[in-house]
């Protein structure tokens, strides 16, 4: 019988402050309403943790750090919530040098448990972030409408490139309508790239994060909640499709089995 593989999606961004980290909370919260305890999300940001946080973890007792360091297993490190979404965070005062890592055992594990696994990352292209980029199946590309951002978000599309692992699409957050703005217009002519939702700067997102809750359900009807609960309607479609190419993909192995044997 053929193994679980669950979908490991990688949220990424060279720029930081771009939404990476309220992305993957909402998305995983999002989702974990249609797919209750098959949705996982994961802080692969070990220098600068901040995952846990927007889900109100504040000082959890086993953490990312504690897996990659060999000291517990992934399956020990998982933390759950009452809304069915799963989390493993990491610990807001790991200070310790990270040396060399590779995440793609441990995601490995991951698959067979879960449909979906979300993963954070870190800004910029250090160890960690080739890391986690290395344990994704597809990338999720979070962009602001400032030049910075947009630069970040070329370079994040080429280092995917380079690695050949596909981009998914891309998440134009944060948008505010200033004047200083990149129109949507020039920035989908420039990066060539789906974009899959436009989230626009939201307080409601900022108060959930205060409370410790994804904004999809503290304010499950605020413009940005509205926003992310499109882009898990986008993933949960990309999720069926997939399952469609492995049925087609199985019936295909299983008659060329048959016409063998015969």
């Amino acid at each position: 019988m053929r193994q679980k593989r669950g979908l490991t999606l990688g949220v990424f961004s060279a720029k930081g402050g771009v939404g990476k980290t309220t992305a993957v909370a909402n998305l995983g919260a999002a989702l974990a309403q249609k797919l209750k305890g098959r949705v996982i999300i994961v802080e692969t940001n070990m220098t600068a943790s901040n995952l846990g946080l927007h889900l109100g973890i504040l000082d959890p007792p086993v953490v990312i750090q504690d897996v990659v360091f060999g000291r517990i297993k992934i399956t020990e490190a998982i933390a759950t919530t009452d809304y069915g979404l799963h989390v493993i965070p990491g610990s807001v005062a790991f200070t310790e040098e990270l040396g060399s890592i590779d995440l793609r055992g441990i995601m490995e594990d991951l698959r067979k448990k879960y449909d979906v696994i979300i993963i954070d990352s870190a800004p910029g292209f250090g160890l960690e972030v080739f890391a986690g980029m290395k344990a994704c199946d597809e990338l999720l590309i979070c962009c602001q409408p400032r030049v910075p951002a947009i630069a970040g978000t070329l370079q994040t599309f080429r280092a995917a490139d380079h690695l050949k692992i596909p981009v998914f699409g891309v998440v134009l957050n944060r948008i505010t309508g200033k004047r200083f703005e990149i129109p949507t217009s020039d920035i989908k002519r420039t990066l060539g790239w789906p974009t899959l939702v436009e989230i626009p700067e939201d307080d409601m997102v900022e108060e959930g994060v205060t409370r410790g809750v994804p904004v999809v359900l503290h304010a499950p009807n605020s413009p940005a909640a509205v926003e992310y609960r499109k882009l898990a309607q986008a993933v949960l479609a990309h999720l069926r499709a997939r399952k469609r190419v492995a049925q087609r993909r199985k019936r295909k192995v299983t008659k060329r089995g048959i016409r063998r044997k015969r």
